[in-house]
């Protein structure tokens, strides 16, 4: 799926950033910790207090893995970010702007950062583990969603997406892949280095970001956007729940630039009446008009595909969950081929990074955080 984020409008050039994509060859590297910090106990955050387990993942940037911690024997996900990955300011900018929000974020469907830190050529993010995968494999494993088990998720990633743009953040990049499923079932949103932080005087955005797949006209027409985008966004993913891929599958960019300026996206006719017109009015051309466009989430807690869902419940996880979670062996619904490498080393780079101090970077959860909203982000 095509990944971009570029700033002038859809002749600049694209920058991929799909995390199975790429890869990059490490040399050594003395890690050192350029702004040590505390845990609970008082003691220096570093690296060599967490023992690394298993590979869980990779991408343009570096690579995440399963890790321990020494003292507490927490399991955490550790991404490793390569420094000199981080070419220009825009990818820069991406980086702080996903650990601003997972630092000013705390909520049940959204994943927590506990630790961050950095060295001459790495940047740490200690997040917490969870242990059920992407949506997107689950999707991929088990097919198109009924009604009842896409209403369950979409129900939980409707009441993280309120959340976020409560705190003035629009997504810009929902998508399975950056879903996660905890040990129970329940919804984890992540990923959020094309993610926008408004400002209270600038709720508008215009960079041309997200997953072109997914990505609403307004922006791939390279308009000022609001947070209503997400709610087009929101609609592609249930579309892609309930008939197994998202509305632009496999479209050249030009077909996609047509549906944009003006083609309809055909609806299947084996769903529900109310499905139907839930889907109908996210994918509203205009952003106005657009289910969500007036008064936010809550137009679409009062649609009646919802009419059965206790959202108070939900958002409390007392729903249980339609994908059956306990039973399953440990790291199924990982890339295998990752899971099974042998090397688990945080591998060494020569090179010292281009940007050699990200300012505001490193931050301990189990303290007080004295940097809260000092740093805002926007682009």
């Amino acid at each position: 799926m095509g990944l971009v984020c570029f700033k002038e409008g859809p002749q600049a050039a694209i920058e991929d950033h799909s995390i199975k994509q790429r890869d990059h060859n490490y040399e050594d590297e003395e890690v050192i910790s350029e702004f040590p910090q505390q845990d609970e106990d008082g003691k220096k955050v570093s690296l060599s207090q967490f023992i690394m387990l298993r590979n869980l993942g990779k991408g343009s940037y570096g690579k995440v893995m399963l890790v321990q911690h020494t003292v507490s024997l927490k399991l955490y996900a550790m991404k490793v970010l390569i420094k000199k990955a981080v070419k220009n300011l825009t990818q820069k900018t991406h980086v702080q702007t996903e650990r601003k929000i997972l630092e000013i974020t705390n909520h049940n469907f959204i994943t927590k950062l506990h630790y961050a830190f950095q060295s001459q050529t790495k940047l740490y993010l200690i997040m917490e583990f969870v242990s059920g995968g992407e949506l997107f494999y689950h999707m991929k494993l088990k097919g198109r969603m009924t009604e009842k088990k896409m209403k369950f998720y979409a129900a939980e990633i409707l009441i993280g997406l309120d959340y976020l743009h409560q705190q003035n953040i629009i997504y810009r990049d929902l998508k399975p892949e950056n879903i996660l499923l905890d040990s129970e079932g329940h919804i984890k949103l992540c990923d959020f280095g094309l993610s926008k932080i408004c400002s209270w005087g600038d709720m508008y955005a215009k960079s041309i970001c997200g997953t072109f797949e997914y990505i609403a006209p307004e922006i791939i027409l390279g308009e000022i956007y609001t947070k209503s985008c997400d709610w087009w966004t929101y609609g592609a993913l249930l579309y892609d729940m309930l008939t197994g891929k998202p509305p632009f599958y496999q479209l050249t960019k030009k077909q996609i630039l047509e549906y944009a300026a003006g083609k309809d996206i055909e609806i299947p006719q084996h769903l529900s009446e109310e499905a139907t017109d839930l889907l109908t009015k996210l994918f509203k051309r205009n952003p106005e008009e657009r289910l969500g466009g007036q008064r936010d989430a809550q137009e679409i807690y009062e649609h009646p595909f919802f009419k059965d869902v206790d959202f108070q419940m939900m958002e409390r996880k007392e729903i249980e969950p339609p994908f059956e979670m306990q039973n399953e062996r440990p790291f199924k619904f990982f890339d295998q081929n990752l899971i099974r490498k042998s090397s688990v080393h945080d591998t060494p780079v020569s090179e010292l990074g281009r940007y050699q101090e990200f300012s505001n970077f490193t931050y301990n959860g189990d303290k007080f955080s004295n940097e809260f909203n000092k740093l805002l982000i926007t682009h």
